[in-house]
């Protein structure tokens, strides 16, 4: 092959890249500009030729940055890889350029130097798009969460207000008056209770943003106790049992862990079948995260609610059914994914179900 033919080959090659490439010799001095290069700064060949870098156009390449790095590909290192500069051009604007730079030895003749520039502008504008749309959504939550907390701590004095003279109300004249007065006091009463569980609840869903957790060397068994015995009434009342198989030492907040245990036993003693509630609790071991589950032996979830039961107020059952704000899985999955994990649900209607989230190992 005619000693022309490979260097014809490699012109043809670097010309037929999306990227902007230009060679150069020892002296930099352009060799090559490829059509990249030529479309992308709006130049033609011929006025790239034998000319320093530094020359090109009105001078837009000479770069403190770049310049260090040429010098160094020159005379020492074989290769520069992703460096960035931005630099504004005349009848294009400002562009964000990745380059990288490598010295090519050849068996004759001086070394040559290539260099790549990809223009990464539509890059970075998408960048600083997604990192203001991040800011908004930030403010956005916070904003929420203070009006939540807001809004739930500033509610606590009426309904106090109401609950009082209700009670008042049922205490000074219950049977004074007619039975459906009697019984519209019932009404508000009931109401103010679950009022009073939903603000609560409420409070304590915007708290977990609030309130930053204090992660520590947490025993799993000895929180799970915790929960266990603060749900001793229901325990009881239901003749439930709980059993667990041994269970780890996580880095978490035992607080918020605790609540999490309490919630998911409670909803398995809540939404019992027909038998005695019967929960075990396990954990296992999966590369660098543990599994836990909490399993029942209760009424089940259809599949097609397994997304919304984690979601904020809502409800399968009517509340004349099982009493709750529908909040408390809500709170199980801000939890365990403020601990790095994930939490689901593996159930059918009416054979029980199992509650599993990962937390790191």
């Amino acid at each position: 092959m005619p000693s022309e033919e490979p260097q014809i080959l490699a012109e043809a090659i670097l010309d037929t890249l999306r990227e902007a490439i230009l060679v150069l010799d020892a002296a930099l001095r352009v060799k090559m500009a490829n059509r990249s290069f030529c479309r992308t700064f709006r130049v033609k060949r011929e006025e790239t030729e034998n000319k320093l870098i530094y020359e090109l156009g009105d001078g837009q390449w000479n770069i403190p940055k770049l310049r260090i790095l040429l010098e160094e590909v020159r005379f020492g290192k074989m290769k520069v890889e992703d460096f960035e500069v931005v630099r504004n051009f005349p009848g294009i604007g400002q562009r964000f350029m990745l380059l990288n730079a490598r010295r090519i030895q050849r068996k004759t003749g001086q070394p040559r130097i290539l260099l790549a520039i990809e223009d990464i502008s539509e890059r970075k504008a998408v960048e600083r798009a997604l990192q203001l749309h991040a800011k908004e959504l930030e403010r956005s939550n916070e904003d929420l969460q203070q009006f939540a907390y807001v809004a739930s701590h500033d509610l606590q004095e009426p309904l106090r207000m109401i609950t009082s003279f209700t009670q008042l109300l049922a205490k000074r004249y219950n049977g004074k008056f007619d039975a459906d007065a009697d019984e519209f006091i019932a009404y508000i009463a009931d109401g103010a209770d679950r009022m009073r569980g939903m603000i609560d609840d409420l409070l304590a869903y915007a708290r977990l943003d609030s309130q930053k957790a204090e992660f520590a060397p947490t025993d799993c068994e000895a929180i799970l106790a915790d929960a266990v015995a603060n749900l001793g009434r229901a325990i009881e009342e239901n003749g439930a049992t709980v059993t667990h198989d041994p269970l780890p030492t996580v880095m978490a907040d035992s607080d918020q862990l605790s609540r999490l245990f309490q919630n998911l036993l409670s909803n398995a003693i809540k939404f019992r079948a027909a038998d005695p509630p019967a929960v075990h609790v396990s954990a296992r071991r999966n590369g660098n995260e543990w599994h836990f589950s909490v399993r029942d032996n209760g009424i089940g979830i259809d599949p097609e609610h397994f997304e919304r039961i984690f979601l904020v107020f809502q409800r399968l059952h009517g509340k004349s059914e099982y009493s709750g704000t529908g909040i408390g899985l809500a709170i199980c999955r801000k939890i365990v994914v403020g601990h790095g994990g994930r939490i689901w649900t593996e159930s059918q209607a009416g054979m029980g179900s199992t509650f599993c989230f990962t937390m790191p190992a």
